[in-house]
């Protein structure tokens, strides 16, 4: 930290740092009992300002020790020494002003504020990103484990009472002097070129590097910044990466680049996802690539989380669709969900073309993957890709509803037999012992509901529970909870209706399901038994698959 000032440059990851990688370098800096030798450092740069392309996740870490540390000796009132650790942070250029060894762009002002200054000196906010929360929680940690070497001092009786405040100083030293002992070799390359080449040389086979970080490192380098403190493109990439980290569901970077990439280009695998895209964006077509990118995140995000977009009442069964995938945990078919957005977006086809695309989506994953879990194979996911493309490059309306008939019919075509979905679906369950079906079980009764409803009042289905006709608490001669929390003995009612059914028996059900307008066949029964609900359930699966999934 005394060889000159270090400055993370825009194409560098964020700090990603967890719990296990700051317990691990304490760990080995408690355990160095001379020097320690912790890597190696690329940098680039001259004046005494180097910008780090390899380490910038040590020295973070290093300067987090460090201030945790100086805090550690101002509480014990070694206002001096505190003060020496500070020329470590933070000290004077050859200019005379002050800066900070340590100038971190993507962290700033949240680092500085919260980790870099003397207590006191300035006011952190909370931290807003995925890299500020890990600066804080690693801070955090070191602080407590620094707290804790000391507080064993307070508990070790060999230590005189006397003399406890000169062992806790002796011990902050010992701690100081072994993180200034850490080594590293230090490697200096002539430009901000050479170093992103590098950057991406030493991470291609890195297990922990993301795909994403070697994009922005490559689509950066080839979009320069005009203003060192006005860098709209590394802003623009890193509001993408916010969006998604603010998602009510997990958004991966790296996926989005993949879905995004096999909606335009030629197929690939993740692994030789970055070299497609360093062989294709270059200079002449970097900004439009971004441009690219930050549009498509939007519709990526709407996609896996539908409420995030305004729909209007005409589109909503594109919401439900793309709910129901995602119910379904479907990323296969996004590169071709991202290309109908896009196409519709652009007044490329029509709203009835992109339910009708949607709703097919929606069907077969119910069959083939909710119900009977058919094995995913990487045939499923080229043909999206393929007709995803085919989709964006197709030059007519015909063209473009081709595209989507002809993934329909090879869905179609892929579709389980009648004998292996009524079997599966046979084994949906929902009860306190399947708890974890219920929201599945609450689709399917929900799109029947619907079904049965189209001409009536809208109905709020978030407001509508799942009942069991024959009840969950067993009585000696009636239905076994295994029957009883089976796809035909459940049903779709108000809260109200739920609460008035209670445990009561089929019998004295039957007049308030009368009034929930349950099916009259379940009302024409008699008795209710595991032979009704077997009956029932094979005829909801017969109505499933020739009628309600049908596409």
């Amino acid at each position: 930290m005394s060889a000159g000032f270090f400055r993370i440059p825009r194409f560098q990851r964020p700090y990603s740092w967890d719990r296990a990688n700051v317990d691990e370098f304490w760990n080995d800096v408690i355990a160095n009992n001379g020097e320690y030798f912790i890597g190696s450092m690329v940098v680039y740069g001259n004046g005494g300002t180097f910008g780090l392309v390899d380490g910038q996740q040590r020295v973070t870490t290093v300067t987090l020790f460090l201030s945790a540390i100086r805090n550690a000796f101002i509480d014990l009132s070694a206002d001096k020494e505190a003060k020496g650790i500070q020329t470590m942070i933070e000290r004077v250029d050859a200019n005379g002003d002050t800066r900070f060894v340590l100038q971190a762009e993507t962290s700033h002002p949240f680092l500085r504020a919260r980790v870099q200054s003397m207590p006191g000196q300035a006011q952190a906010s909370a931290p807003a990103s995925p890299e500020e929360r890990a600066i804080e929680s690693a801070f955090e940690l070191l602080s407590r484990k620094v707290g804790l070497s000391l507080s064993t001092i307070d508990a070790d009786p060999a230590v005189p009472q006397g003399g406890k405040h000169q062992a806790k100083f002796d011990q902050l030293v010992d701690l100081r002097d072994k993180v200034l002992g850490l080594t590293v070799v230090l490697v200096e390359v002539d430009n901000e070129d050479d170093a992103t080449m590098i950057f991406q040389t030493l991470n291609s086979r890195g297990k922990d590097l993301e795909v994403a970080d070697l994009v922005k490192s490559h689509l950066l380098s080839h979009i320069k910044a005009t203003n060192a403190d006005l860098d709209q493109s590394r802003d623009r990439w890193n509001s993408i990466r916010q969006s998604f980290a603010e998602s009510s569901v997990d958004i991966s970077m790296n996926r989005f680049l993949l879905h995004s990439w096999l909606s335009r280009h030629e197929y690939t695998g993740e692994k030789e996802l970055f070299k497609a895209i360093k062989s294709y964006v270059k200079s002449n077509n970097a900004q439009n690539f971004l441009d690219t990118l930050e549009h498509e995140a939007e519709l990526y995000r709407q996609a896996q989380e539908p409420a995030v977009r305004d729909w209007k009442k005409p589109q909503v069964q594109v919401k439900y669709a793309l709910g129901a995938l995602n119910l379904f945990r479907m990323r296969q078919p996004l590169p071709m969900v991202l290309s109908l957005l896009r196409a519709y977006d652009h007044e490329n086809i029509k709203l009835a073309h992109l339910i009708r695309a949607m709703q097919g989506l929606e069907n077969y994953h119910f069959i083939a993957t909710a119900i009977t879990n058919q094995p995913s194979s990487g045939g499923v996911g080229r043909m999206y890709a393929a007709a995803a493309r085919s989709l964006l490059n197709a030059r007519t309306t015909d063209g473009r509803l081709r595209v989507i008939n002809e993934l329909l019919g090879k869905l179609r075509a892929r579709l389980p037999t009648y004998a292996e979905f009524e079997a599966s679906f046979l084994e949906l369950r929902s009860s306190k012992t399947y708890a974890s079906q219920t929201p599945l079980v609450k689709y399917v009764l929900i799109r029947f509901h619907a079904e049965q409803h189209k001409a009536g009042t809208p109905i709020d289905y978030s407001q509508m529970t799942v009942e069991h006709i024959a009840p969950q608490s067993y009585k000696k001669g009636g239905v076994r909870l295994g029957d009883v929390a089976r796809i035909g003995n459940l049903v779709l009612v108000s809260q109200d209706i739920n609460n008035e059914l209670g445990d009561k028996t089929f019998i004295a059900k039957k007049p308030i399901l009368a009034r929930a307008h349950i099916e009259p066949e379940i009302l024409a029964e008699r008795k209710w038994t595991a032979r009704e609900i077997e009956a029932r359930g094979k005829r909801l699966a017969k109505l499933a698959f020739d009628q309600t999934w049908k596409f």
